[in-house]
């Protein structure tokens, strides 16, 4: 069985939810010995493709939304991240950590696919945590354009501003143009969204 073949299997709907950590990425961000010998081919290939793509970009890596958060594509070194010693929160499964000295949230998410109300809200919560400790933040998957887009307009609706998630998207969309909801993660949102009405209310 091809690697390709392996994770797409693994990305389907019917196993997304269950398979990130196949390719051998932890908590810390670090891929496993064994990710990188199992999967090498397909680690080798999608981080060749991005470089590939990045040198014919015209999007920046990462965008500023707001006054200390960022929303961007994987910072492939230190020098892709935004000054100030940004706290990061990565949205990816298949992508390594590549700046060890900063503070750093990973939440595992294929690509294409959205986070889970769970994921939403310790992302959001870690990221405010981050915000109000000084430090600005930037949130990340392969190109800044879905899974992060996500959790960045979570950020938004509880840090007040923006007051529905269709309102934060139109705020990050005038900053970054080429963010996309797709049916999945628009789903997550709305899900998100549905979950967060008590605790609203509450309030």
């Amino acid at each position: 069985m091809s690697t390709g073949f392996a994770v797409a299997l693994a990305a389907s709907d019917r196993f997304a939810g269950r398979t990130t950590a196949i390719l051998g990425k932890q908590s810390t961000g670090a891929v496993a010995w064994w990710g990188w010998g199992l999967f090498w081919p397909y680690h080798l290939a999608l981080q060749t493709k991005l470089w590939i793509q990045r040198q014919y970009a015209v999007e920046p890596v990462w965008n500023q939304i707001l006054d200390g958060w960022y929303l961007g594509g994987w910072p492939a070194s230190l020098a892709m991240t935004p000054k100030g010693n940004p706290a990061v929160l990565d949205c990816t499964c298949e992508l390594p950590r590549m700046q060890r000295d900063l503070p750093y949230l990973n939440l595992p998410v294929w690509d294409t696919h959205g986070p889970t109300v769970t994921q939403i809200d310790r992302g959001v919560k870690w990221a405010l945590e981050q915000r109000s400790a000084g430090r600005p933040v930037l949130i990340h998957c392969a190109h800044g354009h879905g899974r992060s887009l996500v959790v960045m307009c979570a950020v938004l609706v509880v840090s007040g501003q923006a007051g529905d998630f269709l309102e934060a998207y139109n705020m990050v969309k005038a900053a970054r143009p080429k963010v996309r909801l797709n049916a999945r993660q628009h789903r997550a949102l709305v899900q998100w969204q549905e979950h967060m009405k008590p605790r609203r209310k509450a309030t």
